[in-house]
């Protein structure tokens, strides 16, 4: 009556095991993919400071500054009275 198996499927506890392990992993990989998902297509609707990446960013005006100072295209009386302009 009982037949091969033991009324759990062909393989037993462990079949049944295995059946959770890849239902979890399934809803896991879903949850990833709606993730990667949205940050690839959703960001590019309205950038926010948190999702655009470091690449991408553009320079703030006190680090342009900064850098032609450091480059020696600016002298420091005139780095100084565009620092001010900034503030």
């Amino acid at each position: 009556m009982g037949g091969f198996g033991g009324g759990m499927g062909g393989l037993g506890l462990i079949g049944g095991l295995l059946s959770t392990l890849l239902t979890i992993g399934l809803l896991v990989g879903l949850v990833f993919l709606g993730l990667w998902l949205w940050r690839r297509f959703g960001a590019s609707q309205g950038t926010t400071s948190w999702t655009q990446s470091q690449a991408t960013r553009q320079p703030a005006a006190r680090e342009i500054l900064q850098a032609r100072y450091a480059r020696g295209e600016l002298t420091g009386e005139e780095y100084q009275l565009m620092l001010q302009d900034l503030a």
